[in-house]
Formats: structure tokens, sequence, C-alpha cells
């Protein structure tokens, strides 16, 4: 395994790679091996009562296809429970760790932006809610600079216990831009905070084993996982050792490595791509129980 922080040195050879080698899936290594240094993280811009709260619940099924999940006024899915009486993700008051949302690095400058439902990076505009249905909600949001719009669509999949979210980048600059954007979660299965974790190329999946199969004591876990093929070129999913987000700029930093961890786990799906000018791409992916 390549030393990642050495591999940093590299990024002006492999940034406008991405968009040229044309491969559906490379490794976690490859990914961070272009990453560009990070920025010193930015202080929250809203209190966590105000961008944990839960606003929006979503219900359906019954039994072990009980789904229900809240979302946030900027797009964060701050509780989630499947099946019922099992809940994989809870950050819905401030005193709880970690979180759940989406973060960006904008690779030529780098800036990076996140909200994780505990902080966020302090430059991003107001969340715009575009549309709202009986199962699914639509937002928008721009980077206080202009450069960048995330559209979030998060969509409840009745009778799969299975959330869809589908989240299209946009850059608003007249030049190609290399961006990185992830997906975070801390998920806690079962409300335990300590839980079996690993990644692959499509997915991040935390589970809580069961104990004893012969008396049929049952747990479960929650999988962050691609739903079809992603527009970005370059793609991989992986655990953290944190509850926390990752830095969009250098997500791989704290990666539980390549053999399935037992720790305090969060989960990621990141993706890089160069965008080009006044273009967009779009990832859809979902939050299913397992």
């Amino acid at each position: 395994m390549k030393n990642w922080m050495m591999a940093l040195s590299i990024f002006a050879l492999g940034c406008s790679g991405f968009a040229q080698t044309g491969s559906s899936n490379v490794t976690l290594e490859q990914l961070q091996g272009r990453a560009v240094q990070p920025p010193a993280l930015e202080a929250a811009s809203n209190s966590p009562t105000a961008i944990q709260t839960c606003y929006w619940t979503f219900t359906s099924g019954s039994g072990n296809t009980y789904l229900s999940y809240c979302i946030t006024p900027n797009g964060n899915i701050t509780y989630l429970e499947t099946p019922h009486g099992y809940v994989q993700v809870n950050h819905t008051y401030a005193a709880l760790l970690g979180g759940e949302g989406y973060g960006l690095c904008d690779a030529n400058v780098p800036t990076q932006y996140y909200d994780y439902a505990y902080g966020d990076s302090g430059n991003w505009g107001a969340t715009s809610l575009v549309s709202q249905t009986a199962t699914s909600m639509k937002f928008t949001r721009n980077t206080s600079d202009g450069f960048w719009t995330l559209t979030q669509t998060i969509t409840q999949v009745a009778g799969t216990s299975s959330v869809k979210v589908v989240m299209t980048l946009k850059n608003n600059t007249a030049v190609a831009r290399t961006a990185y954007l992830v997906r975070y979660a801390d998920i806690d299965a079962d409300n335990f905070n300590f839980n079996f974790g690993s990644g692959t190329g499509n997915g991040a999946f935390i589970w809580n084993s069961s104990p004893d199969p012969a008396a049929l004591t049952q747990r479960y876990g929650l999988a962050l996982q691609n739903v079809g093929t992603p527009q970005f070129p370059a793609w991989d999913g992986f655990v953290q050792t944190t509850v926390y987000g990752p830095n969009p700029c250098a997500f791989a930093d704290n990666w539980a490595g390549a053999t399935p961890t037992y720790a305090d786990l969060s989960a990621v799906l990141a993706y890089v791509a160069t965008i080009p000018a006044k273009g967009s791409k779009t990832v859809t992916l979902s939050y299913k129980g397992m």
C-alpha cells in the first residue's frame, strides 16, 4: 500500500487525468494519490441545534420492511431506522457526535465546502427547497463564491427499506474544474457505537454482527451504496475510523484499511471528475438496511 501523504505531491500529474482515463472505477489509493493538500478546516457557520433539527419525516412499511428517516432544512438525513426498532443513524440532537451529509472540494483552488449536520464549512449559501411530494424532497444550494450548485433529490423507496439520494453538481464558471464529491454518514448500527465495517468499489457498509445465530438473535446494519453507474469517472467506497465527516480535499485521510474493521466508524462514498464549464455530473446512491 502506498503512503498516501507522500502521494499528495503527485497531485499535479493526476487531476486532469481522471477525466481522460475512461475507467469506471479506481481504487481508493489511486483517488487519494490525486488529492490536494487540504486547507485548514473552517469554523461551522451554524449552530448544531439549527442544522441538525429533523424537519421532515418519512415512514413506510412494517416489521422487516419498516423505514423511517428525517431530513434537515439543508438536506441532511440525521435519523434513519430500519427495520422497526433498530436505529442506524441518529443525530437529531446537538449533544450527539457525528452526522450525515455532503462535501465538495474544488481542486483548482483548492477549496473545501461541506455540510455534515453537526457543522458546515461556512462557505455555502442558503438552501432552497425546490419541490416536495409525499415521497421526495428536492433541494438546491450554491457555494458562497458562486462556483458550484449542488442539487439533491431525496426519495423514499417504499417496500425496500432504502432511501435514494440523487446529487447533481454543476460547475457555474467559464472554465473546467476538477471536483471531489463525497457523501458521508456516521452509522451506529442498531444504535451501537462500535460496529464492523468495510467498503467496496460501490459502497460502504457498517453492521452489527449477530452474537448467537443459534439463538436467532437478530442484528442489522446500513449500506451506503451506488445505484447504477455514476457520471463521475472515478469513485470508491470506504469506512473511516472517526465519527466526523472527511475533509473533502483529503477524503481518505481516516480510511480504516482494506480489511473489515471493528471500531466506531463512519461511511463515505467519494467521487472525482473534471466538470466542464457550465456543465454538471450526477451520482445516485442509497441508504439501505442490511
